[in-house]
């Protein structure tokens, strides 16, 4: 019995071989692996649902602008709603920053006769694409 018990403690000093840190150490990355891919595609949900929200409030920034402004079209260039006016605070909050979209792409604005859309040009970063987000497509939550 005396035998049994010292090669259990000697075994138990020798610690790991080398197959058995391999194995661990692969299964340890394809757990990461999988990981990261739910990570990534979660990081991309965000960005997205940061522009829907930041082509909304753009758009909500050069509404309030219009009506402040007694224009009847939108401004021909987006720093205007970012630039103090006088005694009136800007029309956007954010500065510079609030221009562009997650992936550091300005917004677009397009115009035609008093009707305007605010565009961000998505993922790919190139306007046109299937993956652009326009206020004139963003789905309004019902309340």
């Amino acid at each position: 019995m005396h035998k049994q018990e010292n090669k259990a403690v000697e075994a138990a000093r020798r610690g790991f071989t080398l197959v058995e840190l391999l194995v661990v150490v692969a299964i340890l990355g394809i757990l990461g692996a999988i990981g990261m891919q739910g990570v990534t595609g979660h990081i991309e949900k965000t960005r997205k649902t940061a522009a829907k929200t930041g082509v909304d409030t753009i758009k909500g920034a050069i509404t309030n602008y219009m009506i402040d402004k007694k224009k009847s079209s939108p401004p021909s260039d987006l720093s205007v709603l970012i630039t103090p006016d006088g005694d009136n605070d800007a029309f956007l909050d954010g500065g510079e920053g609030a221009l562009y979209d997650p992936w550091d792409n300005e917004y677009k604005l397009e115009v035609t006769g008093k009707r305007f859309v605010v565009i961000s040009a998505g993922p790919d970063g190139e306007f046109g694409s299937e993956d652009d987000i326009r206020s004139d497509k963003i789905e309004k939550s019902k309340k």
